[in-house]
């Protein structure tokens, strides 16, 4: 059913976010919603990818609806803000879609894997 094995954590390491990964991962591959651990991981990876993406949307959408202040550096910074947040946006993008390339690679079946899950 899987190719990869789930590390165990340390003590205090569980709410790590590899730790946050893998449960969400296991979650995925013990429903069958995932052909195994490294789709199930980049599924996880994934959808968090997409969230932090819509939460940099919504950020931007604010940033760029406010009015003038007048005030030279404010709206500098402003101005500057929009450009960062563009640019983490698009790195994001850049995340997702060799997520995107990997989950694909990942899904395939492996020597060790059968054609659908067990």
């Amino acid at each position: 059913m899987s190719e990869g094995i789930v590390p165990l954590r340390r003590r205090g390491e569980e709410g790590s976010t590899l730790a946050r990964v893998d449960v969400a991962a296991m979650k995925l591959l013990v429903s069958g919603r995932a052909p195994n651990l490294h789709a199930a991981r980049a599924e996880v990876i994934l959808a968090d990818l997409r969230a932090r993406r819509e939460q940099m949307m919504a950020v931007l959408a604010d940033v760029r609806g406010r009015e003038p202040t007048g005030d030279a550096q404010i709206d500098e910074a402003n101005a500057n803000l929009v450009t960062a947040i563009n640019a983490g946006i698009v790195q994001i993008d850049v995340f997702i879609a060799r997520g995107l390339v990997f989950l694909s690679e990942a899904a395939k079946p492996g020597p060790y894997q059968s054609e659908a899950p067990e």
